[in-house]
């Protein structure tokens, strides 16, 4: 007796029409000015250009540019487009002839050329680079701008031309027939003296094997080895006016009707694609593929569709039920799939139909957690309210009553000995072989709830429960002693590959694989490559792939990889991949004896054709798009430089040195997964190391030095396919004048002179002075007061003079210091340069004040830090300089030994104390007692190094720190104290 005789009879039973593919959609929302696609063609740069009545627009995967009559177009209907030997993109209008796109600029083709008055239907090339034009009233080529007629075929309309692979010319008239013309002469074929169905052509094309595809407003026509035969359709095509063809990368042959959808053949059987199918509407123009393999349909009214992943098929759409929640999933012993829903929905799949099951069986909304069909006539369905047999002619239930332990069965599993082992939310329980009663095993205090169970090649059972991993043998289960140390829980799914290798899948731990060979098991989670650890099935194929179901998608392991090398070898699967069902359902894997592996989801059914996948192995395109300044938008031919007419981009960039400052937009061209594109750039000269990979589609470079850069650019589409060789591009920073060889040498001659001759007119400034107040002294000793004034006067002369010669020698540093490549010499400079500027605002400030004997202590302090930071650059490294000292005047010898001791410890805490973060240096001084103080420096940074004596020993810097407090009459300490803390005893002379 078969099933369809039992009791539980069907109530529906819904055809694999049902069945759903991956299509996307972009309309007016997304950016395409119209929404009636006349035609689609890729150009050499894998962008898509789309014809529209509402003007012209490229795709590049994400955005639309489009093309208008503002743009130069001579109209915005059009009808058909040609990309040329030589990548220029003809255009042919509905009502304005003929223009071409050549460098972002349009040319256009009418009467004047020799045109006549109306639209273009179709544009080709023949073989030697000639363009040839379909038209109202006849066939024309363009020679020499200027287009002649073709006199030997009739001046009436056509829809299409063609030159075929042997130079022949194809011309599709509007009414009558096919016209082919070749070195022998000329034929037209009809419906009346061929097999042609229609005399009325709307399109032609050829295939790569050489046939040549006639479609006609009822049907098509294909002509091949010299013979012209009917195409056959399949039954049911009610309006068979075929508008399009195009083969895809599988060989198969596509043909888009214009109110029936798109039909597929691959040389055996059609597949009738329609709204039902997932496309927007049944209204097809054209149709084309990409290189990627992507189909692409031009819609009236819909916009444009793009048709790919077509190994994952959908069954979302299942009659009454929409979008169902499949939760139950197995398959009996003549391959059929069965299916079970999470609102108690039950069926299964025969002869291309899915059956229903009447849903009276259990209560309303009950949850079918999963199935086990013994046979077609016997079938046990594990729900949220026990457990229930459905055979011939009687439905048995096994509840709470019969003695379960819980009402939530997740799976039966039959034993050796004829009895069925069940997992249930109270832990195991054991159905006896004559049905007659149920004993629960009481181990559910340490197993929890038991999800999944498992017979492995060596007829042990596994038992995967929310306390982690045990076995069951003769009514008892123990614990995997191995395996508990992992501590892994939630186990709701177990597989096993043809090496004997079991895999336990932990929601929210992710995969543990264990062999009785290992001496551990190995865990495999986000720690060590794997995307997601919400595991919720695990099934392992037929050509040994090990597929995981997980809360968000699907992943491919290839377990070869995984026994030999010890790592993942991973492709996901996911909504840009074509799986569109979202979470995987518990145990919700399985494969019919075809190869077809199917998904239980949370939006319905998916099946997966692996004969169908293929990887994208073409690698993205990638265009520099734009180049901007100060990141903000750059008309580069307002500022008088040179543009690529095809990018807009600048030609031979040469930038002034405060212009240093660059964007790169930049795009990376991959029409299946134009977002999962990835790039890493450098700019050479700047950085030789590549950058990590990003899905950022810009780069900026601030305060770049004069020199001469590459930026150079590479992308990945979503298969990790990189371009082979990076795109490029050069410019150059000129250097401003005052950085240049000569005029450094220049003016350093012109510093020395300057030095050498104000020192010699100080010198005899200096004696005439002297003898000049040697006889003031002797004549006018009552002029005392003045004289002393006069002194002071020039001891500020002198402090200041001094201050300028040691300016002069800071500047001949800096000079210095941007010639120097080594790293040491620099810093040496850099340090030496501290202490001169610390001598220099000693003698700034003495000159500055009344007092020339003492100085301001907090302020000296202050003037020399300030110069670390402009020389170090600490704002814009984020570190803060705190300064605690109170107002205190001290001797000039003594204020330079403490200036010259805080340069050398806030020198050393910017340089070393701050790898890569944020920090704060503290100055304070506090008195200790009389005249005797305390000085720290203390930074917040990373400490001191373990082998900071050693270097004590050999810094210059600490060993001037160590001397100048000896000359103190005080010693330093260093600490590590959330930090460095420098610390300074010494005491002032009253």
């Amino acid at each position: 007796m078969r099933l369809l005789a039992l009791i539980f009879l069907l109530v529906v039973s819904l055809s694999l029409q049902a069945q759903q593919f991956n299509f996307r959609n972009w309309s007016l929302e997304q950016g395409l000015p119209q929404s009636q696609v006349n035609d689609i063609l890729q150009d050499h740069k894998g962008q898509l250009w789309v014809a529209t009545l509402g003007g012209l627009s490229r795709f590049d995967g994400s955005t639309f540019h489009t093309y208008t009559k503002r743009d130069g177009m001579s109209s915005n209907s059009i009808n058909c487009l040609l990309l040329d030997s030589r990548h220029r993109i003809w255009i042919g209008t509905t009502d304005q002839g003929l223009m071409l796109l050549s460098r972002n600029s349009f040319y256009v083709y009418d009467q004047k050329a020799g045109l006549p008055l109306g639209g273009v239907h179709s544009i080709t090339e023949d073989n030697e680079g000639t363009i040839w034009a379909a038209t109202d009233s006849g066939v024309y080529s363009l020679v020499k701008n200027k287009l002649a007629r073709r006199t030997d075929l009739p001046r009436i309309r056509y829809n299409d031309i063609l030159f075929s692979a042997t130079n022949e010319l194809w011309a599709g008239s509007d009414w009558q027939g096919v016209y082919r013309i070749n070195a022998k002469g000329a034929n037209n074929y009809t419906s009346a003296n061929s097999t042609l169905p229609h005399n009325s052509i709307n399109v032609l094309n050829q295939s790569p094997d050489g046939t040549i595809w006639i479609g006609t407003a009822n049907g098509a026509a294909t002509f091949k080895l010299n013979k012209l035969e009917n195409f056959e359709l399949p039954p049911g095509i009610e309006s068979p006016n075929i508008r399009d063809f195009t083969t895809d990368n599988y060989g198969h042959q596509w043909l888009s009707l214009r109110l029936n959808g798109v039909l597929k053949y691959d040389g055996k059987k059609f597949q009738h694609l329609t709204r039902y199918s997932g496309l927007r509407t049944d209204k097809v123009n054209c149709i084309t593929t990409d290189r990627e393999g992507n189909i692409w349909i031009g819609t009236s009214g819909q916009g444009l569709m793009q048709y790919r992943n077509p190994w994952f098929v959908h069954f979302f759409d299942m009659g009454e039920v929409k979008e169902p929640m499949i939760s139950a999933l197995a398959q009996d012993t003549r391959g059929r799939v069965w299916l079970g829903t999470d609102d108690g929905y039950a069926a299964f799949m025969e002869g291309g139909v899915l059956n229903w099951l009447q849903t009276d069986l259990w209560p309303k909304g009950t949850t079918l957690h999963g199935m086990w069909v013994a046979h077609e006539n016997d079938v046990w369905v594990c729900t949220s309210n026990g457990l229930y047999r459905l055979g011939p002619g009687k439905v048995a239930h096994y509840g709470i009553a019969q003695g379960l332990p819980s009402a939530e069965v997740y799976q039966a599993m039959p034993l050796q000995n004829g009895k069925l082992l069940l997992a249930t939310a109270a832990g195991l329980a054991i159905l006896s072989p004559d049905q007659q009663g149920i004993k629960p095993l009481h181990a559910s205090k340490f197993t929890g709830k038991v999800y999944a169970l498992h017979r492995d090649s060596n007829g042990r059972v596994w038992v995967g429960a929310e306390k982690g991993v045990f076995r069951y043998e003769n009514n008892t289960v123990t614990a995997v002693n191995d395996l508990e140390e992992q501590g892994f829980r939630e186990i709701l799914t177990i597989a096993e590959d043809e090496s004997g290798t079991l895999y336990f899948g932990g929601f929210n731990y992710g995969i543990m694989a264990w062999h009785d060979k290992w001496k551990a098991p190995k865990v495999f989670s986000a720690r060590n490559g794997l995307p997601n650890e919400g595991i919720k099935s695990l099934f392992v194929d037929n050509t040994n792939h090990l597929w995981v179901g997980t809360s968000r998608g699907v992943l491919k392991v290839q377990l070869d990889q995984l026994h030999t090398r010890g790592r993942l070898s991973i492709r996901a699967y996911a909504n840009q991949e074509g799986f569109r069902g979202l979470e995987v359902s518990n145990k919700g894997i399985t494969q019919t004896p075809d190869g077809t592996v199917w998904f239980a989801t949370a939006k319905g059914l998916t099946m997966y054709l692996p004969d169908m996948d293929r990887r994208n192995q073409v690698y993205p395109n990638t265009l520099l798009t734009n180049i901007m300044l100060f990141q903000k938008p750059t008309d580069w031919e307002s500022m008088g430089y040179s543009t690529d007419s095809s990018t807009g981009l600048p030609v031979n960039l040469r930038l002034a040195h405060n212009r240093n400052h660059l964007t790169f937009d930049f795009h990376g061209i991959s029409l299946t997964a134009p977002d999962r594109v990835r790039y890493r750039y450098r700019l050479k000269g700047h950085d030789d190391h590549w950058s990590a990979v990003t899905d950022y589609s810009f780069a900026t470079y601030a305060s770049l030095d004069p020199g001469t850069y590459t930026f150079e650019l590479l992308a990945a589409n979503s298969d990790g396919y990189w371009t082979p060789s990076p795109l490029s591009y050069t410019f150059t920073i000129v250097p401003p004048v005052w950085r240049r060889e000569w005029f450094i040498v220049l003016l350093v001659l012109l510093a020395t002179g300057a030095t050498i001759s104000v020192v010699r007119l100080r010198e005899r400034s200096l004696v005439k002075l002297n003898t000049l107040l040697e006889q003031k002294v002797q004549h006018r000793t009552q002029l005392l007061e003045e004289k002393n004034r006069e002194k002071e006067i020039l001891l500020k002369e002198i402090h200041h003079r001094v201050k300028n010669n040691l300016q002069i020698i800071m500047s001949m540093l800096n000079l210095q210091t941007r010639r120097v490549q080594d790293l040491k010499a620099l810093e040496v400079m850099q340090s030496v340069r501290g202490r001169v500027r610390s001598m220099a605002i000693l003698h700034e400030r003495l000159y500055q004040h009344e007092d020339l004997a003492s100085i301001d202590l907090n302020a000296y302090i202050e003037a020399i830090c300030e110069g670390l930071g402009a020389t170090y650059g600490i704002r814009e490294r984020h570190i803060k300089i705190k300064i605690a000292i109170p107002t205190i005047m001290v001797e000039a010898d003594t204020a330079l030994s403490l200036g010259l001791i805080v340069n050398e410890l806030v020198s050393n805490s910017i340089k070393y104390a701050f790898p890569n973060r944020y920090g704060q240096i503290a100055i304070y001084l506090k008195p200790e007692q009389e005249n005797a103080y305390t000085l720290t420096v203390h930074d917040d940074g990373i400490g001191l190094p373990p082998d900071f004596e050693e270097r004590r020993k050999k810094s210059f810097g600490l060993q001037l720190v160590s001397s100048l407090a000896k000359k103190l009459g005080g010693n330093i300490e260093f600490q590590n104290n959330n930090g460095t803390k420098s610390i300074l005893h010494f005491v002032l002379a009253s």
